[in-house]
């Protein structure tokens, strides 16, 4: 994305929140926050069951499996972080934070949870001036930092926290690789564990290569390109393997804990759906714990 222009795709994706948690049922991923997050535009189209009907359901139909990826990480990375908090993670490090909401949805976790999110200096100025608008006020377990995962160093920018790297961390890192090359995506996975303690875990989505995709699947691939270049945020293909990624990513440092494909993601938060809301055919969840 450009360094000075604030992600227009995480406005989408708490647009995407917002009209799940108004509209669908049942809920996979309830995040009441979403709709005071997301854009002006967004909050009208949400807001509007006429509009959302005409701007979701028809013209944007071919990106319907979307939604369900983005409700589906992020109901994923949030059950691995309860499992983590319950056994006494004390730190969570939200990588590509866009407009997530946790912090304000867990204030029962001031005292127990650090939370830290880590993005483009743009899209976190906007989201402050967003919580400000709307009388929110920011958790004081919540610290922001700023770094380009694409060019900056993630040490440094967590040098300038609260965090501890002597402590055990919990990372998710979601709607962000798609947009990074091959190179920086394991070169962040390589800064990750040079911060994280052994112990420490991450959860990330990612798509596999479009060269692996069923022929029918081809078609919402590139509608979704062709979605995010218009928004200035393209999507990368790494060439990623779900074969290949747990021996690629823990020859870093890291133990595959899950590598969870579609057809599992659908029995564990898609059964018994009375609407169209489905996995996307070409996407990941990764749970790994950085080894000794």
């Amino acid at each position: 994305m450009r360094a000075k222009q604030r992600s227009r795709t995480a406005e989408a994706a708490a647009a995407v929140r917002a009209a799940h948690l108004l509209y669908d049922r049942p809920v996979i991923f309830a995040d009441p926050f979403a709709i005071r997050l997301t854009s002006r535009t967004w909050r009208v189209i949400c807001r509007s069951a006429f509009l959302h009907w005409l701007v979701v359901t028809k013209v944007l139909k071919p990106l319907r499996p979307v939604h369900g990826q983005i409700l589906g990480r992020a109901r994923y990375a949030e059950d691995k972080l309860d499992d983590a908090i319950r056994r006494g993670m004390s730190q969570y490090v939200i990588l590509g934070a866009g407009l997530d909401s946790f912090a304000l949805r867990r204030l029962d976790l001031a005292g127990a949870l650090r939370i830290y999110e880590v993005d483009h200096a743009a899209t976190q100025r906007s989201k402050r001036e967003r919580l400000a608008d709307v009388g929110v006020r920011v958790p004081e377990n919540l610290e922001f930092v700023s770094v380009d995962l694409e060019n900056g160093s993630l040490q440094e920018a967590l040098a300038t926290s609260t965090y501890s790297p002597s402590s055990d961390a919990f990372f998710s890192w979601l709607g962000t690789v798609p947009y990074l090359t091959r190179l920086a995506f394991f070169r962040t996975l390589e800064l990750i564990r040079s911060v994280a303690r052994p112990g420490s875990e991450i959860v990330f989505d990612y798509g596999i290569s479009k060269r692996l995709l069923a022929l029918g699947d081809v078609a919402t691939f590139e509608r979704l390109e062709q979605f995010t270049q218009r928004r200035g945020e393209p999507l990368i293909d790494k060439h990623l393997d779900p074969e290949t990624l747990g021996s690629e990513v823990g020859a870093l440092g890291f133990e595959l804990l899950e590598n969870l494909a579609p057809e599992e993601q659908k029995a564990r938060y898609f059964t018994n759906r009375c609407d169209d809301l489905r996995p996307l055919a070409w996407s990941y969840f990764a749970h790994f714990r950085v080894t000794g």
